[in-house]
């Protein structure tokens, strides 16, 4: 099976230094258990997918934006046929001596994983509607130390009833101190609040995690970095009933690059999150007397309700040639249920709501393994073709089935970037 790359027609008006890239790209993938339940059924999906990114340094500002409208039809389970869009755009800016400030914004509309929709109802057309609005301000650019100040809010939205329970919309502010002990080692410390409110959650409306943050930037040689971000958080769950729960955990992400001189490449990355976290923007800022830049390690997004997800994922590249690269990887999920989970006026727990689980059991783990196989084929600097074989198993627990299978892509893109 293999991708087919979509034409795509050349420009004159495009000028050396344009700041403008379009990329075109087709993709096709046979999975043997589609819907992930325990009697698998398998299916073939084609996606053909526009990009358009805008990345633009003007002065003391960058400008960023992205764009993608992509369409996938699945050959056996039409009835998931969807489209899906994406929109994101940011502005960075150094002002006076000795600040820095970044406003970004991002829209996302897609199918919701059919492996998300209740175990008796994976061919529901669940549609996720995301939406964020962010920025940061630092003070301290260059230097030794740096304060910085984060807003963010959130909306997140699904279209079918059995879902509206995971409507959420969210705030999050942060202050942090950064101090930079070289140009290539600096630590942050500081709070984070985030306020999560469930619009149609009759049982728990509203969600208060208090969050100490700590983290790490370390560029240990040119060719090795370890990012770490280490949250002690305390959640306070608003309950109806008047009894709120309080759960304190640890959460956070860490992440290693390690690229060796030669032909190989590794990285590790280990995440543990809850349903709070939402970590799909990394932040940037530029801190040292060298002026490097750092970016913070993020993972997993969007864990079930009454869940604390931890993933390890490993992985390794092998350059072949200037054309061809292969990888290899692994990845691990445990999924922990909180004990002790709100309950609804029918002695249902929210969670198995959310999942059409009536059990009444308040604990449970699983895990989730995969191991997958790459190869990339930069043809020309304007084509590329890429395939990959994964493997994965899931164990059972009150909310997830046991499942197993295998999935093979293959696509190609097309970009267009003078």
């Amino acid at each position: 099976m293999c991708g087919v790359a979509m034409a795509s027609v050349t420009s004159t008006a495009f000028a050396e230094d344009t700041p403008l890239s379009l990329t075109v790209s087709q993709n096709l993938r046979h999975d043997s258990n589609l819907l992930r339940t325990t009697n698998a059924r398998s299916d073939t999906v084609s996606t053909t997918a526009l990009q358009a990114d805008f990345n633009k340094a003007y002065g003391r500002q960058t400008y960023r934006a992205s764009a993608r409208v992509a369409r996938a039809n699945y050959n056996r389970f039409e009835s998931l046929d969807n489209d899906a869009r994406a929109l994101s755009a940011s502005i960075g800016s150094d002002f006076s001596a000795n600040w820095q400030a970044t406003l970004n914004g991002s829209l996302n509309t897609s199918l919701n994983a059919p492996q998300d929709n209740p175990v008796n109802n994976r061919l529901l057309r669940n549609v996720r509607d995301y939406r964020d609005l962010g920025a940061t301000l630092q003070y301290g650019v260059g230097g030794r130390w740096a304060i910085i100040g984060s807003y963010d809010t959130n909306r997140l939205r699904f279209s079918e009833d059995f879902a509206q329970l995971r409507n959420a919309d969210q705030e999050s502010a942060g202050l942090r101190a950064v101090y930079a002990a070289s140009d290539l080692l600096s630590f942050g410390f500081g709070p984070r609040l985030v306020t999560t409110r469930f619009p149609q959650n009759l049982a728990n409306p509203e969600n208060k995690d208090k969050n100490l943050d700590f983290t790490v930037n370390w560029r240990v040689t040119g060719l090795s970095s370890l990012n770490l971000l280490l949250s002690r958080r305390n959640t306070t769950a608003e309950q109806t009933n008047g009894t709120d729960r309080t759960i304190n955990a640890f959460t956070g992400s860490l992440g290693w690059n390690y690229t060796p001189r030669g032909l190989l490449a590794y990285g590790v990355s280990l995440t543990r999150a809850t349903n709070a976290d939402r970590f799909q923007n990394a932040q940037n800022f530029t801190i040292g007397t060298g002026g490097n830049t750092s970016r913070t390690f993020l993972g997993v997004q969007n864990v079930a309700a009454d869940t604390i997800s931890t993933s390890l994922n490993l992985s390794s590249t092998a350059r072949l040639t200037g054309k061809v690269s292969t990888s290899l990887s692994y990845g691990y999920t445990r999924f922990e249920l909180t004990n002790d989970r709100s309950r609804s006026s029918t002695g249902v727990s929210v969670a198995d709501q959310l999942i059409g689980n009536n059990a009444s059991s308040s604990s449970s783990s699983s895990r989730l393994q995969s191991l997958g196989w790459s190869v990339n084929y930069a043809a020309y600097r304007w084509l590329g073709v890429n395939c990959s074989l994964q493997y994965y198993d899931q164990t059972p627990d009150l909310n997830r089935p046991k499942f197993q299978g295998r999935s093979v892509d293959c696509g190609a893109n097309v970009t267009l970037d003078p």
